[in-house]
């Protein structure tokens, strides 16, 4: 049995059939925040992130094996830094998308949506027998998601480790010693990361299902508050951050996803699959649609995923990626909307009016290179 989904079913967790933990009801997504324990509206949290797995790439040759692969520059994965990046198909559209964090020297852990590690796997491993390299989608590690400035500093202080970098996408590896229950256990090596946020700070902890366990107990033991995916979610959509799924592959040029601005793209770098696709879009301008982020002014339904967002006379104008409710069982949403119709009212399929929203950062190219500047 996994420690870690143990644990965390003895706080009120409760495990769905797919697997993964959450607060309330399992697999209801739709309840709005206010209708969950109020824990999960806490400003400061921990979160099992069942949504995510992890990609393992070992071998002296995996920098370069990845580098004619990923958007990314790969050389800035350095320990320090855990940049966002995307696999692309030859036409530039997004094949996967994964934040890389290199563990320790021959060790790179790709974070990635639950459901799209394996294909990813598969299709690397075409290219792998050129290098010195191994692919395992793992089965031994957890992600949990640490959510506010207090929970990070909580975090840093049951691991009696520095905290980490404000800036964005900083990480460190740690050990988690202090934790462990006894000495003569072999040190478990654990990731932390931080993630795109909005007004909200956070990051991830990757690592073995008992060290997770261990450092949720530690947590829970200074007071941090209980959450669950519903709470992240909305998290990334007010971060403007749209994850990739397995049913929204080969969908979107990275730009239309705004992975440009979170310095997902490294135009500096040498040759990678669907380069020449992407490059184009981004020196003549060729990207006609944008992920927007969108509210509502009253509480409404859940949209389902891939629903259309329309004009008062029923055009269709975008799709829509991912939605949550807030605290007060209004809509936040990502959706990517053409620019053409920057002016028009929008609205969802059944009526309800939509207002754009600001994210919180710019739609213009952040080289990945000037991250820690």
């Amino acid at each position: 049995m996994n420690p870690f989904k143990t644990l965390m079913q003895d706080h009120g967790y409760q495990l769905g059939e797919d697997g993964r933990l959450t607060l309330g009801e399992p697999d209801d997504a739709s309840m709005p925040l206010a209708g969950v324990a109020d824990r999960t509206l806490a400003e400061n949290g921990l979160t099992p992130l069942g949504n995510f797995e992890v990609l393992e790439v070992c071998g002296k040759d995996g920098e370069r094996f990845l580098q004619g692969q990923t958007s990314q520059q790969l050389s800035l994965v350095d320990g320090e830094l855990a940049p966002l990046t995307t696999f692309c198909t030859p036409k530039g559209r997004i094949l996967a998308m994964a934040q890389l964090l290199r563990v320790s020297e021959g060790r790179l852990w790709l974070v990635m949506p639950a459901g799209t590690a394996e294909p990813l796997r598969a299709h690397l491993a075409k290219f792998a027998p050129f290098y010195k390299v191994t692919l395992e989608v793992s089965c031994e590690l957890s992600v949990l998601g640490l959510l506010g400035e207090q929970t990070l500093a909580a975090c840093a202080d049951a691991l009696a480790a520095p905290a980490l970098p404000a800036h964005d996408l900083a990480m460190r590896s740690v050990l988690p010693s202090p934790l462990q229950s006894s000495e003569e256990e072999e040190p478990q090596t654990c990731a932390l990361a931080r993630q795109p946020s909005g007004n909200t700070p956070r990051a991830i902890l990757v690592g073995p299902h008992a060290a997770l366990a261990d450092l949720a107990t530690a947590l829970f033991g200074r007071d941090v508050a209980a959450s669950d995916e519903t709470r992240w979610r909305l998290e990334d959509i007010r971060a403007g951050l749209q994850w990739v799924t397995s049913a929204q592959t080969d969908s979107w040029l990275p730009q239309m996803l705004n992975l440009e601005a979170l310095a997902a793209i490294s135009f500096k770098k040498g040759c990678y699959t669907g380069q020449e696709v992407v490059a184009r879009a981004h020196f003549r301008g060729q990207v006609k649609k944008r992920l927007q982020r969108l509210t509502t002014m009253q509480p409404a339904d859940l949209p389902a995923v891939g629903s259309k967002v329309t004009s008062p006379d029923g055009k269709s104008l975008g799709e829509v990626l991912q939605a949550a409710h807030d605290e007060q069982g209004r809509l936040e949403l990502l959706a990517v909307i053409s620019l053409r119709d920057e002016e028009i009212a929008l609205a969802l399929e059944d009526g309800t009016e939509l207002e754009r929203s600001a994210l919180p950062y710019a739609v213009e190219r952040r080289d990945p290179e000037q991250l820690k500047g």
